[in-house]
């Protein structure tokens, strides 16, 4: 017999979610939200919605069980990439096991073991030593607008799971990113006489053989022991109108994976600073404009979150080591800008995420549900030992 929550993603699959930024055809995710929506009022779960932009809302889903000094958030996005080169994108198909299907690993699996995981503990709320959430939001995969949008919303929450695939391991680490574009300026001319005019593309093509050949070096020797090395990347250069004129604007956009210890604002100030000492000795006139600040992720190993899950993991035979990753998700904002312990879990490897052939384990959505069981049935935020009142560790 089918189990509940590949059912669920079956159903998820099938509603187109493509998030609006990639263009022309993508639906977003209202009509994902209302089939949630009615699942989990089926289920006796207490839902509401969080408008972030016309026609798209987060929603937020609560089981209260009595204990609202110790919240568990699971969190998860609705929204999807482009269905691109992808035969067939909102008809799944199992074939040897795997599910194949736009979303199915990125993070529709994720998303449908958490809606399972919620209707059975509705069903025995007195198991629990926590009330839980469950906040399904928009624009991950485009700028994180739909998890910043939940947290101005103050709900406290003591500890949160994010479902990404993480092959059903504890990721407790990961990168943040710092995506900035640079502009040089020139003077426009004709191209017979190129020595009336100073040319932006030949300026710019300093600026690139800097940050490849002394910058990106360089982090080289700046690591942390569970994500690995900080990283620069060029994304995209733009430069340039017709053949004949000397460019008077060239602009790269750029990619700087932070890690932990490392703050965006820090790092992208940093960058600034180097560059425009730089760029005066050779007489370089340049802009750098900031497109997205992102924290790294970093929970400590001994956090009640980790060591909770942890434990649950064993128990299911999955594996309790917290590791890291090298992407990014919600979880940092969780923990950046309300402090709040996270962890990233859920079916699936990021390999096949976002690819032409996206698809999870049938089996792993099945573990990934039980293992969201196991951990909302444990889970209880911590007591200080010199007073009766809560805290987070």
């Amino acid at each position: 017999m089918k189990h509940k929550a590949v059912a669920i993603l079956e159903d998820l699959i099938r509603i187109q979610s493509v998030n609006p930024h990639y263009g022309e055809g993508a639906q977003g995710e209202m009509e994902l939200s209302r089939y949630i929506e009615r699942f989990c009022r089926d289920a006796g779960l207490l839902v509401s919605r969080q408008p972030v932009f016309d026609g798209r809302d987060n929603l937020i889903i609560e089981l209260k069980t009595g204990h609202p000094d110790s919240v568990l958030l699971f969190e998860a996005h609705m929204d999807t990439v482009s269905l691109g080169s992808m035969p067939n994108p909102l008809e799944p198909v199992c074939v040897d096991g795997k599910l194949y299907g736009r979303g199915a690993c990125d993070t529709k699996g994720s998303l449908a073991a958490m809606m399972y995981a919620m209707a059975e503990c509705a069903k025995h709320p007195e198991q629990l030593q926590s009330d839980l959430v469950l906040c399904a939001v928009v624009d991950e995969e485009h700028a994180y607008r739909g998890v910043l949008k939940f947290l101005e919303s103050d709900m406290p929450v003591s500890a949160a799971v994010v479902g990404e695939p993480t092959e059903l391991r504890i990721v407790v680490a990961h990168k943040g990113c710092v995506r900035f574009a640079v502009t040089t300026q020139g003077k426009a001319a004709h191209s017979s006489v190129p020595h009336e005019g100073e040319n932006a593309i030949v300026a710019m093509a300093e600026v690139v053989g800097y940050f490849a050949d002394v910058i990106a070096p360089r982090l080289e020797n700046k690591a942390d022991a569970l994500c690995g090395a900080a990283t620069l990347s060029i994304g995209t250069i733009r430069g340039g109108r017709q053949i004949n004129i000397v460019p008077d604007l060239c602009t790269i956009e750029v990619d700087r994976r932070i890690i932990p210890g490392e703050t965006p604002q820090h790092v992208l100030e940093e960058i600034r600073s180097e560059l425009a000492g730089w760029c005066r000795e050779r007489g370089i006139r340049f802009m750098i404009e900031p497109l997205l600040l992102d924290w790294a992720l970093n929970t400590p190993a001994d956090d009640p979150i980790v060591t909770t899950a942890g434990a649950a993991a064993a128990r299911l035979g999955l594996s309790p080591e917290p590791r890291g990753e090298t992407y990014g998700s919600d979880a940092s904002k969780l923990q950046g800008l309300k402090g709040i312990p996270t962890i990233v879990f859920g079916p699936g490897s990021i390999a096949q995420a976002h690819s032409a052939e996206e698809w999870v384990a049938v089996k792993d959505v099945e573990r990934a549900a039980a293992f969201y069981m196991e951990l909302a049935r444990s889970y209880r935020k911590e007591r200080r030992r010199d007073d009766k009142r809560e805290w987070n560790v």
